[in-house]
């Protein structure tokens, strides 16, 4: 599904802006549904526009709100604020059909565009208790990978920042346990010296925001960087 594993987190970009991203290179798109400008009546327009398969980070793991995300079409969806192995349970029953779960079906954009009937189910490891329960996550029939949101993870481990040692332990923790489990192992950087330390084999690094890329651009360009 994906041709590289760098990924650009989208928090602003409109769609006529996601027509001039360089055809070589990235991945795949994050659109950042709980951080980001979006709602999800956006996505359709996005995933017009978008050139490489886009995943939507939820705005929360409300089964409805999840239903909506799924129903634009999107290849999957990565869920913040799972704390335990039994709210990550309660998110594959809000993504996946019966038998498997409870969504419901309709004649939705992914219907009437042919997107995957099984789009990928990435919870978030962005608080210390599912990095606690991380096995148990990564063992539930019907979740496909992890997320590391380093950020929130060092927030909730109490520690100074992202490259902190027990943070990068911590991501290097979750992509072992994804690769022991046969699972794709995703994680935002948005740091450069982050980026020195992210153990190997992610299938999926955001590497930054739209945002950022845009300021460090500019500042490229006019020599203030």
């Amino acid at each position: 599904m994906f041709e590289t594993p760098y990924g650009l987190w989208l928090t602003v970009l409109a769609p006529d802006q996601l027509e001039v991203l360089p055809e070589r290179g990235l991945g795949w798109l994050g659109v950042d549904l709980q951080h980001g400008r979006y709602a999800v009546s956006d996505l359709p327009g996005l995933l017009r526009a978008a050139p490489v398969p886009v995943l939507a980070r939820a705005a929360s793991a409300d089964a409805a709100h999840l239903a909506q995300v799924l129903d634009t079409g999107v290849a999957g969806v990565v869920v913040p604020g799972v704390t335990s192995a039994e709210g990550a349970a309660a998110l594959v029953q809000a993504v996946r059909f019966p038998p498997e779960g409870v969504r419901s079906t309709g004649l939705t954009r992914a219907v009437l565009t042919g997107a995957p009937e099984r789009p990928l189910l990435l919870p978030m490891v962005e608080t210390a208790g599912a990095l606690e329960d991380v096995e148990r996550i990564a063992a539930l029939p019907g979740v496909d990978g992890l997320f590391v949101g380093p950020y929130d993870l060092s927030l909730s481990l109490a520690r100074p920042g992202v490259t902190d040692e027990q943070v990068v332990a911590a991501i290097r923790r979750v992509r072992e346990v994804c690769t022991g489990a046969g699972l794709l192992a995703g994680a935002f950087s948005g740091d450069r010296e982050l980026d020195r330390l992210l153990p190997p084999g992610l299938d999926l690094l955001a590497v930054d925001t739209d945002v950022t890329v845009l300021r460090s651009g500019l500042e490229t360009l006019l020599g203030t960087g």
